[in-house]
Protein backbone atom coordinates (compact mmCIF):
# COMPACT_ATOMS: atom_id res chain seq x y z
CA UNK A 1 0.00 0.00 0.00
CA UNK A 2 2.70 2.61 0.83
CA UNK A 3 4.49 1.82 -2.41
CA UNK A 4 1.20 2.18 -4.27
CA UNK A 5 0.52 5.62 -2.75
CA UNK A 6 4.03 6.81 -3.57
CA UNK A 7 3.57 5.61 -7.15
CA UNK A 8 0.28 7.47 -7.41
CA UNK A 9 1.85 10.66 -6.05
CA UNK A 10 4.71 10.46 -8.51
CA UNK A 11 2.26 9.83 -11.32
CA UNK A 12 0.08 12.78 -10.35
CA UNK A 13 3.11 15.08 -9.99
CA UNK A 14 4.42 14.00 -13.39
CA UNK A 15 1.02 14.87 -14.87
CA UNK A 16 1.02 18.29 -13.23
CA UNK A 17 4.29 19.38 -14.86
CA UNK A 18 3.13 18.89 -18.48
CA UNK A 19 -0.17 20.61 -17.58
CA UNK A 20 1.76 23.59 -16.21
CA UNK A 21 3.96 23.73 -19.29
CA UNK A 22 0.91 23.61 -21.54
CA UNK A 23 -0.70 26.49 -19.67
CA UNK A 24 2.47 28.55 -19.90
CA UNK A 25 2.73 27.82 -23.62
CA UNK A 26 -0.87 28.91 -24.05
CA UNK A 27 -0.12 32.20 -22.28
CA UNK A 28 2.89 32.70 -24.55
CA UNK A 29 0.82 32.07 -27.68
CA UNK A 30 -1.91 34.47 -26.55
CA UNK A 31 0.63 37.19 -25.74
CA UNK A 32 2.36 36.86 -29.11
CA UNK A 33 -0.97 36.90 -30.95
CA UNK A 34 -1.90 40.13 -29.17
CA UNK A 35 1.54 41.57 -29.96
CA UNK A 36 1.27 40.63 -33.62
CA UNK A 37 -2.31 41.78 -34.18
CA UNK A 38 -2.19 44.97 -32.13
CA UNK A 39 1.32 45.90 -33.18
CA UNK A 40 0.64 45.42 -36.89
CA UNK A 41 -2.55 47.47 -36.71
CA UNK A 42 -0.80 50.22 -34.77
CA UNK A 43 2.15 50.39 -37.18
CA UNK A 44 -0.13 50.58 -40.22
CA UNK A 45 -2.41 53.26 -38.76
CA UNK A 46 0.42 55.40 -37.36
CA UNK A 47 2.36 55.15 -40.65
CA UNK A 48 -0.75 56.40 -42.46
CA UNK A 49 -1.08 59.38 -40.09
CA UNK A 50 2.60 60.32 -40.38
CA UNK A 51 2.40 60.12 -44.16
CA UNK A 52 -0.49 62.58 -44.11
CA UNK A 53 1.13 65.03 -41.69
CA UNK A 54 4.64 65.00 -43.21
CA UNK A 55 6.04 66.54 -40.01
CA UNK A 56 9.79 66.61 -39.33
CA UNK A 57 9.77 67.35 -35.60
CA UNK A 58 12.00 65.50 -33.14
CA UNK A 59 8.98 63.60 -31.81
CA UNK A 60 8.02 62.50 -35.33
CA UNK A 61 11.56 61.27 -36.00
CA UNK A 62 11.50 59.20 -32.81
CA UNK A 63 8.10 57.73 -33.66
CA UNK A 64 9.34 56.78 -37.14
CA UNK A 65 12.27 54.96 -35.55
CA UNK A 66 9.92 53.21 -33.14
CA UNK A 67 7.80 52.13 -36.10
CA UNK A 68 10.86 50.64 -37.80
CA UNK A 69 11.80 48.83 -34.57
CA UNK A 70 8.27 47.49 -34.09
CA UNK A 71 8.17 46.31 -37.71
CA UNK A 72 11.39 44.28 -37.36
CA UNK A 73 10.12 42.76 -34.13
CA UNK A 74 6.71 41.92 -35.63
CA UNK A 75 8.42 40.07 -38.48
CA UNK A 76 10.01 37.71 -35.95
CA UNK A 77 6.80 36.94 -34.04
CA UNK A 78 5.34 34.45 -36.59
CA UNK A 79 8.44 32.27 -36.08
CA UNK A 80 7.96 32.40 -32.29
CA UNK A 81 4.27 31.57 -32.67
CA UNK A 82 5.03 28.66 -34.96
CA UNK A 83 7.53 27.27 -32.47
CA UNK A 84 5.27 27.49 -29.44
CA UNK A 85 2.26 26.11 -31.31
CA UNK A 86 4.11 23.16 -32.86
CA UNK A 87 6.73 22.93 -30.07
CA UNK A 88 9.27 22.31 -32.79
CA UNK A 89 11.80 24.61 -34.51
CA UNK A 90 12.25 23.67 -38.15
CA UNK A 91 14.42 26.38 -39.69
CA UNK A 92 17.82 25.94 -38.02
CA UNK A 93 19.75 27.51 -35.19
CA UNK A 94 20.84 30.73 -36.91
CA UNK A 95 17.23 31.90 -37.46
CA UNK A 96 16.56 30.93 -33.83
CA UNK A 97 19.35 33.18 -32.57
CA UNK A 98 18.38 35.90 -35.07
CA UNK A 99 14.76 35.90 -33.83
CA UNK A 100 15.93 36.28 -30.24
CA UNK A 101 18.45 38.96 -31.24
CA UNK A 102 15.69 40.97 -32.96
CA UNK A 103 13.40 40.78 -29.91
CA UNK A 104 16.26 41.83 -27.62
CA UNK A 105 17.33 44.61 -29.99
CA UNK A 106 13.73 45.83 -30.02
CA UNK A 107 13.51 45.76 -26.22
CA UNK A 108 16.71 47.69 -25.48
CA UNK A 109 16.50 50.16 -28.35
CA UNK A 110 12.84 50.93 -27.66
CA UNK A 111 13.77 51.53 -24.02
CA UNK A 112 16.47 53.96 -25.15
CA UNK A 113 14.04 55.91 -27.37
CA UNK A 114 11.47 56.05 -24.57
CA UNK A 115 14.06 57.45 -22.18
CA UNK A 116 15.12 59.97 -24.84
CA UNK A 117 11.54 61.21 -25.17
CA UNK A 118 11.24 61.57 -21.39
CA UNK A 119 14.55 63.45 -21.06
CA UNK A 120 13.71 65.79 -23.96
CA UNK A 121 10.39 66.72 -22.35
CA UNK A 122 11.75 66.94 -18.82
CA UNK A 123 14.57 69.32 -19.67
CA UNK A 124 12.75 71.01 -22.58
CA UNK A 125 15.59 70.32 -24.95
CA UNK A 126 15.52 72.00 -28.34
CA UNK A 127 17.42 69.75 -30.75
CA UNK A 128 18.17 70.58 -34.37
CA UNK A 129 18.16 67.97 -37.11
CA UNK A 130 21.91 67.37 -36.88
CA UNK A 131 21.87 66.59 -33.14
CA UNK A 132 18.73 64.50 -33.51
CA UNK A 133 20.20 62.45 -36.34
CA UNK A 134 23.42 61.96 -34.35
CA UNK A 135 21.89 60.54 -31.17
CA UNK A 136 19.30 58.49 -33.09
CA UNK A 137 22.10 56.93 -35.15
CA UNK A 138 24.08 56.31 -31.95
CA UNK A 139 21.18 54.38 -30.39
CA UNK A 140 20.85 52.25 -33.51
CA UNK A 141 24.59 51.58 -33.74
CA UNK A 142 24.82 50.51 -30.10
CA UNK A 143 21.84 48.19 -30.55
CA UNK A 144 22.99 46.68 -33.82
CA UNK A 145 26.70 46.44 -32.99
CA UNK A 146 26.35 45.30 -29.36
CA UNK A 147 23.04 43.53 -28.70
CA UNK A 148 22.73 41.61 -31.97
CA UNK A 149 26.29 40.19 -32.09
CA UNK A 150 25.91 38.91 -28.50
CA UNK A 151 23.13 36.56 -29.59
CA UNK A 152 24.53 35.71 -33.00
CA UNK A 153 28.08 34.98 -31.81
CA UNK A 154 28.19 34.37 -28.07
CA UNK A 155 25.00 32.34 -27.68
CA UNK A 156 26.12 29.44 -29.82
CA UNK A 157 23.69 26.85 -28.32
CA UNK A 158 26.19 24.15 -29.18
CA UNK A 159 24.38 21.46 -27.21
CA UNK A 160 21.19 21.77 -29.27
CA UNK A 161 22.47 22.21 -32.82
CA UNK A 162 20.82 18.93 -33.84
CA UNK A 163 17.68 19.53 -31.81
CA UNK A 164 14.29 20.89 -32.80
CA UNK A 165 14.22 23.20 -29.76
CA UNK A 166 14.86 26.92 -29.80
CA UNK A 167 15.49 29.74 -27.30
CA UNK A 168 17.38 27.33 -25.02
CA UNK A 169 20.05 29.68 -23.65
CA UNK A 170 20.14 28.42 -20.07
CA UNK A 171 23.79 27.35 -20.18
CA UNK A 172 25.17 30.56 -21.70
CA UNK A 173 23.28 32.92 -19.41
CA UNK A 174 24.81 31.26 -16.32
CA UNK A 175 28.40 31.84 -17.44
CA UNK A 176 30.26 34.29 -15.20
CA UNK A 177 30.77 36.91 -17.91
CA UNK A 178 27.12 36.95 -18.90
CA UNK A 179 25.98 36.97 -15.26
CA UNK A 180 28.05 40.11 -14.60
CA UNK A 181 26.85 41.76 -17.83
CA UNK A 182 23.22 40.97 -17.05
CA UNK A 183 23.45 42.23 -13.45
CA UNK A 184 25.11 45.47 -14.55
CA UNK A 185 22.63 45.95 -17.39
CA UNK A 186 19.55 45.28 -15.29
CA UNK A 187 20.82 47.46 -12.45
CA UNK A 188 21.56 50.36 -14.80
CA UNK A 189 18.22 50.20 -16.63
CA UNK A 190 16.18 49.86 -13.44
CA UNK A 191 18.07 52.77 -11.83
CA UNK A 192 17.54 55.01 -14.88
CA UNK A 193 13.84 54.20 -14.99
CA UNK A 194 13.42 54.73 -11.22
CA UNK A 195 15.17 58.12 -11.25
CA UNK A 196 13.23 59.41 -14.27
CA UNK A 197 9.95 58.13 -12.80
CA UNK A 198 10.48 60.05 -9.56
CA UNK A 199 11.47 63.22 -11.42
CA UNK A 200 8.55 62.91 -13.84
CA UNK A 201 6.02 62.39 -11.05
CA UNK A 202 7.31 65.44 -9.17
CA UNK A 203 7.10 67.57 -12.33
CA UNK A 204 3.56 66.41 -13.13
CA UNK A 205 2.40 67.08 -9.55
CA UNK A 206 3.90 70.57 -9.68
CA UNK A 207 2.27 71.35 -13.03
CA UNK A 208 -1.06 69.92 -11.91
CA UNK A 209 -1.05 72.18 -8.85
CA UNK A 210 -0.02 75.16 -10.96
CA UNK A 211 -2.56 74.79 -13.78
CA UNK A 212 -5.48 73.14 -11.95
CA UNK A 213 -8.30 72.76 -12.95
CA UNK A 214 -7.67 73.58 -16.62
CA UNK A 215 -4.55 71.42 -16.89
CA UNK A 216 -5.26 69.78 -20.27
CA UNK A 217 -5.24 73.13 -22.05
CA UNK A 218 -1.55 73.69 -21.27
CA UNK A 219 1.04 72.33 -23.71
CA UNK A 220 3.64 71.91 -20.98
CA UNK A 221 1.41 69.59 -18.94
CA UNK A 222 0.40 67.54 -22.01
CA UNK A 223 4.08 67.08 -22.91
CA UNK A 224 4.86 65.75 -19.44
CA UNK A 225 1.76 63.54 -19.53
CA UNK A 226 3.10 62.04 -22.76
CA UNK A 227 6.42 61.34 -21.04
CA UNK A 228 4.60 59.73 -18.14
CA UNK A 229 2.78 57.48 -20.62
CA UNK A 230 6.13 56.14 -21.83
CA UNK A 231 7.23 55.62 -18.23
CA UNK A 232 4.09 53.56 -17.62
CA UNK A 233 4.78 51.47 -20.72
CA UNK A 234 8.34 50.91 -19.49
CA UNK A 235 7.18 49.92 -16.00
CA UNK A 236 4.53 47.51 -17.32
CA UNK A 237 6.37 45.97 -20.27
CA UNK A 238 10.09 46.11 -19.46
CA UNK A 239 10.61 46.17 -15.70
CA UNK A 240 9.01 42.73 -14.98
CA UNK A 241 11.42 41.09 -17.43
CA UNK A 242 14.46 42.89 -16.00
CA UNK A 243 13.59 41.94 -12.42
CA UNK A 244 12.70 38.35 -13.28
CA UNK A 245 15.95 37.93 -15.20
CA UNK A 246 17.93 38.32 -11.96
CA UNK A 247 15.79 35.64 -10.31
CA UNK A 248 16.14 33.40 -13.38
CA UNK A 249 19.94 33.68 -13.41
CA UNK A 250 20.10 32.82 -9.72
CA UNK A 251 17.70 29.87 -9.91
CA UNK A 252 18.08 28.66 -13.49
CA UNK A 253 20.19 25.68 -12.42
CA UNK A 254 17.19 24.38 -10.43
CA UNK A 255 14.88 24.58 -13.44
CA UNK A 256 14.79 20.86 -14.24
CA UNK A 257 11.33 20.94 -15.82
CA UNK A 258 12.06 24.18 -17.78
CA UNK A 259 9.18 25.99 -16.07
CA UNK A 260 11.35 29.02 -15.24
CA UNK A 261 12.46 29.10 -18.87
CA UNK A 262 8.84 29.43 -19.98
CA UNK A 263 8.19 32.13 -17.39
CA UNK A 264 11.21 33.98 -18.74
CA UNK A 265 9.80 33.69 -22.26
CA UNK A 266 6.45 35.05 -21.05
CA UNK A 267 8.11 38.13 -19.55
CA UNK A 268 10.08 38.55 -22.78
CA UNK A 269 6.85 38.36 -24.79
CA UNK A 270 5.47 41.04 -22.47
CA UNK A 271 8.29 43.38 -23.52
CA UNK A 272 7.10 43.04 -27.12
CA UNK A 273 3.69 44.35 -26.03
CA UNK A 274 5.17 47.85 -25.98
CA UNK A 275 4.48 47.87 -29.73
CA UNK A 276 0.86 48.59 -28.77
CA UNK A 277 2.02 52.14 -27.98
CA UNK A 278 1.13 53.17 -31.52
CA UNK A 279 -2.50 52.14 -30.97
CA UNK A 280 -2.50 54.36 -27.88
CA UNK A 281 -1.36 57.28 -30.04
CA UNK A 282 -4.11 56.61 -32.56
CA UNK A 283 -6.72 56.33 -29.79
CA UNK A 284 -5.53 59.60 -28.26
CA UNK A 285 -4.49 58.01 -24.96
CA UNK A 286 -0.90 59.17 -25.28
CA UNK A 287 -1.66 62.67 -26.52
Amino acid sequence: MPNSSVTQQNHSSSEMLPDTSERLRTVLIVLYIIDLAGGTLGVIMMSHQLFQRRSQSVMTIIIINLLVLHTFMLLSIPFCLSYYILWEWKVGMFPCKLARAIISLHMYTTFAFYMAIIIIHLFRLELNKCYTATWVATIWLVGVLVVTPVFLLYYDTAEIHHSSKCFQFQKEIREVTMVIVNYCLVGTLVAICAVLTVIELSVICRLAAKYWPDINSHVEFRAQALSFFFILVTLVCFMPHYVFRVYYIQNGHLDKDHKLLLYNEIFLALTAMCCLDMLCFIAGIAR
